[in-house]
């Protein structure tokens, strides 16, 4: 079986577990590719996998330094604020900019290399669109952004105005691209009822190789809880040059009978760091995330869904701080299974950030929620049951055309016209 994996040009969408899954597809004897964009192939090649290099491929980073793209998308930050991506910025940044281009890219590529599947993760709608476009059976990866607003009517229309742009009939279901295989390495409860579908799948998340835990952090003080804080490894350049909410985090943990382990992002170096510092709270660059949440009494985070996933992994509950996009979702979830709390970045002080940190501490409630949804992750089936089931899949999709004549569409018939309407494209993305 051929299968090519896609992902956005971003390191939290590929590398925890895209890579992973992949390579265990890779492990089954499938001959497996994953399509990303340039700056993220090495990370593909260190995991023993084949990069499909898209070259048009752009990137929210890309859109963000872009004044042009910014303001087309409708995407922005404000410092100090927490700023949820809206429905339009969504449907535009990452179905038009962002998937347009990787969609003519992997349609060049792949018009001559034909996959038996395209899996793509939730939020990369090239390999969807191509897929589409060359009648190639699609799955979806929902690993990264399970409750972006994948649903609402204005992701809809963009997926249609793309959908018409490849010559493909428009669709009704807002969530047809999820419908056909759609799997997720986190409980059913954590989708509200509208995101459930019938063709979901859950997994436990594919085991990764143990980072041994930074021998500084092992031999902290053991007699107060650990409190772990991140805001993920790109929060600075998220947040700006203005007052920055660790300061907040490491003034409130200071002040608490705790001993605080605070990670300022892979870009600063703890010793020339010029904000709060505190005796009980030790500041690194990155910490061992996943390695060190099995040992953590409350977990600060800006609520990206993977350090959410691997809270609930560990049974650890949350205080949220989320900054942009599809986190202050993942936040409100949070809240809604009682696993934590959450605070907007313009609520945020000294004395909103300590009541909430010593809810989450000390009401039961909270940790017993969390390892509620730790037990229901642990009784999910092995990542290894999700390869069977993409050949089990594409064995259906294959029965379900047999019989039929396949017919190449024009584009793919004539090369000059296929290279015009790739260029094309190109050019409306």
């Amino acid at each position: 079986m051929r299968v090519v994996f896609t992902a956005q040009t971003i390191y939290s969408h590929l590398v925890p577990t895209v890579l992973p899954i992949a390579a265990l597809t890779q492990r089954a004897g499938h001959e497996v590719v994953v399509a990303t964009g340039a700056e993220l192939a090495h990370h593909v090649e260190r995991a023993g996998l084949r990069p499909l290099v898209l070259p048009n491929a752009i990137s929210m980073a890309d859109i963000l330094g872009d004044e042009e793209l910014a303001r087309k998308s409708g995407a922005r930050l404000r410092p100090g604020v927490t700023t949820a991506g809206t429905p339009e910025m969504f449907g535009h940044a990452f179905i038009t900019l962002m998937g347009s281009r990787a969609a003519a890219d992997l349609v060049e590529a792949l018009s001559s290399w034909r996959p038996d599947v395209v899996v793509r993760e939730t939020t990369e709608y090239g390999g969807y669109l191509a897929a589409e476009y060359l009648g190639v059976p699609h799955a979806t990866l929902d690993v990264i952004a399970p409750l972006a607003p994948y649903g609402h009517p204005v992701v809809l229309a963009e997926l249609n105005r793309q959908r018409a742009a490849w010559r493909l009939p428009p669709v009704v279901d807002p969530l047809a691209p999820l419908r056909g295989f759609r799997a997720s390495v986190v409980p059913e409860a954590f989708h509200p009822d509208e995101l459930r579908l019938q063709s979901g799948r859950h997994y436990r998340p594919p085991e990764t190789e143990t980072e041994t835990l930074d021998p500084a952090v092992a031999e902290l003080p053991a007699d107060r809880p650990l409190v772990l804080a991140s805001l993920g490894s790109i929060a600075g350049w998220m947040l700006g040059n203005g007052p920055s909410p660790l300061d907040t985090i490491i003034e409130v943990l200071g002040q608490m009978p705790v001993t605080g382990v605070v990670a300022l992002g892979a870009e600063r170096d703890p010793a020339e760091w010029q904000g709060a510092r505190a005796s009980n709270v030790h500041l690194m660059s990155f910490v061992q995330q996943s390695t060190l949440l099995a040992a953590t009494d409350v977990f600060i985070t800006h609520c990206g869904f993977n350090g959410t996933r691997e809270a609930f992994s560990s049974g650890v509950p949350m205080v949220g701080l989320p900054l942009f996009a599809e986190q202050p979702a993942n936040a409100e979830r949070i809240e809604q299974l009682g696993a934590g709390l959450a605070l907007r970045l313009e609520d945020l002080s000294i004395d909103s950030l300590t009541s909430t940190v010593e809810r989450v501490l000390t009401e039961p409630v909270f940790r017993a929620r969390a390892k509620g949804i730790q037990r229901r992750m642990l009784a999910l089936p092995p990542a290894e049951h999700l390869v069977a089931d993409i050949e089990e899949f594409v064995n259906s999709s294959a029965a379900r055309l047999s019989g039929k004549q396949t017919v190449l569409r024009p584009a793919l018939a004539d090369p000059d016209r296929e290279a015009g309407e790739l260029a094309s494209v190109r050019e409306r993305g």
